[in-house]
C-alpha cells in the first residue's frame, strides 16, 4: 500500500517590513508627474489668469511687467516651500514672517553698504533662521505643544528681537552689488529666477527621491503608525522646521536685493500668504499629501492675481476678498478630494452588484 505524500505550498511573498511588523511604505501615496509639476488644475487656473490678462489688461503681457512679477514671487516661493514641508509633516509655522524680518534687517546691518561683509551677510541670517526652526521643532516634538501655539510665541519673540535691534526704524543698507543683483537680468529671465531654479530642482529631487521625504509623508499621513513602524518622527519634524526657518531666512536675504534698507516689518503678510499658497497648491493642511511643485505654481498664480488687480486699479479691500475666496475654494476642493467620493461610489456600486448577482 502506498503512503500519502505530503505536499508543501510556497507562501506568497511578503513585502519587507520593519521589526514591529509595520511597513511604513504603505503609508506613502504613490505620486506621479504631479509630484514634479504640480496638480494639473493649478496649472489650468494659472493659464486662465494669464489668458484673462492677455485679453483684458493692456499692460499685463509687457516684458517688464512679467519680469517684475517673477522677481516679486521669489521670496514668497522660498518661504512657501519651507511651509510646505512643515505642513506635510502635520504642523504649521507662523513664525516665518518674523524670521524674514530678522534675516532682512540682520543682513542689511551686517552689510552697511560695504562689499566686504556680503558673504557673511548672506550666510549668517540663514543660519539664524535655521536656529529658530530648530527651537520650534524641539518644543513641538519634545514638549508636545501644538505647533500653532509654539510658532506664534516664537514669532512674537523674534519680532521683539528685531524691534530691539533696529529701534523700530529702517536699519542698514545693501551693498551695491546686492542691489544690482535684485534688478539684473541674465538673458530672458531675472537673475533671481536663475538663482531660484537650482534651489527648486534640488527641493524636488529631495522630495521625490529620498527616504527622508518618504518618512515626511508617512509622518504627516499617520504619525502613530509611522512611530510604530520605526520612523524617527521627532527627527523628521525637527528637520522640517529647520528647513522652513532656513528658507524663510533666505527669503529675507532675497528681499535685501529689492529694498534700500532693512525693514523691521519686512516679513509682514508672508506667514498667511505662504499658507495660502500651500493650500492652493494642493497640500492638505492635515499633512501627508501634497508637494512643493504645486506650492510654487500657486505662488505664481497668486502673484499674477495681485498684479492683474493692481493693473486694473482694484481696491485693496476687493483684493483681499478675492484672495480669501481663492483660498476658501482651494480648501473646499481639497476636502472633497480627501473624501474621495468617486472611489466610495465605485466601491458601493461593486458591493450592490455582488449582492444582486
Amino acid at each position: 500500500m502506498s503512503t500519502p505524500t505530503e505536499t508543501t505550498t510556497t507562501p506568497p511573498p511578503v513585502a519587507p517590513a520593519s521589526a514591529s511588523g509595520f511597513d511604513w511604505r504603505r503609508l506613502v501615496v504613490v505620486r506621479g508627474p504631479a509630484a514634479w509639476l504640480g496638480p494639473p488644475w493649478v496649472w489650468a487656473i494659472l493659464g486662465a489668469i494669464l489668458l484673462y490678462g492677455f485679453f483684458a489688461i493692456p499692460d499685463f503681457w509687457r516684458a517688464d511687467n512679467l519680469t517684475s512679477v517673477m522677481r516679486q514671487a521669489i521670496p514668497l516661493a522660498l518661504v512657501a516651500m519651507g511651509q510646505t514641508l512643515v505642513i506635510l509633516s502635520g504642523g504649521i509655522d507662523i513664525s516665518v514672517a518674523a524670521v524674514i524680518s530678522l534675516s532682512n534687517t540682520l543682513a542689511m546691518g551686517m552689510m552697511g553698504g560695504a562689499e566686504g561683509p556680503v558673504a557673511y551677510a548672506m550666510v549668517l541670517p540663514v543660519l539664524a533662521g535655521a536656529f529658530v526652526g530648530l527651537v520650534n521643532g524641539l518644543v513641538v516634538t519634545k514638549a508636545r505643544v501644538p505647533a500653532f501655539i509654539v510658532t506664534l510665541g516664537s514669532a512674537a519673540i523674534v519680532q521683539g528681537i528685531v524691534f530691539a535691534y533696529t529701534n523700530y526704524d529702517a536699519y542698514g543698507r545693501p551693498a551695491e552689488s546686492v542691489s544690482d543683483l535684485g534688478f539684473a537680468s541674465w538673458g530672458p529671465l531675472p537673475a533671481l529666477v536663475w538663482l531660484f531654479i537650482p534651489i527648486l530642482i534640488l527641493a524636488l529631487v529631495l522630495q521625490n527621491r529620498t527616504r527622508g521625504a518618504r518618512h515626511l509623508y508617512a509622518v504627516g499621513g499617520d504619525e502613530a503608525a509611522s512611530r510604530l513602524a520605526g520612523v524617527s518622527v521627532d527627527k523628521v519634524k525637527i528637520g522640517a522646521y529647520i528647513a522652513c526657518g532656513a528658507l524663510a531666512a533666505t527669503a529675507g536675504v532675497v528681499l535685501t536685493t529689492r529694498t534700500g534698507g532693512g525693514e523691521p516689518l519686512a516679513g509682514t503678510g508672508y506667514d498667511w500668504d505662504s499658507i495660502a499658497a500651500v493650500v492652493i497648491g494642493g497640500t492638505l493642511l492635515r499633512g501627508g499629501k501634497g508637494g512643493i511643485a504645486g506650492t510654487v505654481v500657486a505662488v505664481l498664480m497668486l502673484s499674477f492675481v495681485d498684479n492683474a488687480m493692481n493693473l486694473s486699479d482694484v481696491s485693496s479691500f476687493w483684493q483681499s476678498l478675492v484672495k480669501g475666496l481663492i483660498v476658501m475654494s482651494a480648501v473646499i476642493a481639497a476636502a472633497i478630494v480627501a473624501l474621495r467620493p468617486l472611489e466610495v461610489w465605485r466601491a458601493r456600486r461593486a458591493e450592490i452588484e455582488e449582492a444582486t448577482a
